[in-house]
């Protein structure tokens, strides 16, 4: 028990959680508050207030305790270069550009991803989407562990999104 805790106590990464009920909610103590402190956000190149409600309201990603937390990316040129996609495959290619680059600003890189999760629009993409995700995830030893399924929908018509986890 931490010195000092007259509540509950719980286990939470590398650090000892006292928390007490006070009116419903829980206070917890110093260690949480310094965990909460170790957040480092990853902005949108495309962030500012011009643009505030243009949909881009969330962060590229969210780095904890040396993982980041990568946001879906899709099909939108992040920096500005290059064309628009007109094919599945250009599609997907650009999607994992926009992964690549987003885990380079968190600190990190592709062989350092230990989990993404792929939403296909259309589920016959697939062959075609594992062709080019391939091509970023070439060692098997490296290779994340993934999940990928197909959803109705997503944002701003996309065919193809990603989301990742990785170490930095």
């Amino acid at each position: 028990r931490a010195q000092g805790c007259g509540g509950a106590m719980a286990w939470r990464g590398q650090a000892w959680i006292c928390g007490a009920a006070v009116g419903g909610a829980v206070v917890l103590s110093l260690a949480l508050r310094r965990f909460l402190r170790r957040k480092q956000v990853v902005l949108d190149p495309r962030n500012d207030p011009a643009k505030a409600g243009a949909g881009f309201v969330y962060n590229k990603a969210v780095v904890v305790d040396g993982i980041a937390h990568v946001s879906g990316q899709v099909a939108v040129q992040l920096l500005g270069n290059g064309k628009p996609a007109t094919t599945a495959e250009q599609e997907i290619e650009q999607v994992m550009e926009n992964l690549q680059t987003v885990v380079a600003m968190a600190g990190s890189s592709m062989d350092k991803v230990i989990k993404t999760t792929c939403y296909l629009k259309d589920i016959s993409d697939y062959n075609a989407f594992n062709e080019v995700y391939l091509k970023y995830f070439p060692d098997k030893a490296t290779r994340p562990a993934r999940v990928c399924f197909a959803v109705g929908d997503l944002p701003l018509g996309a065919k193809v999104e990603v989301e990742c986890t990785a170490m930095v």
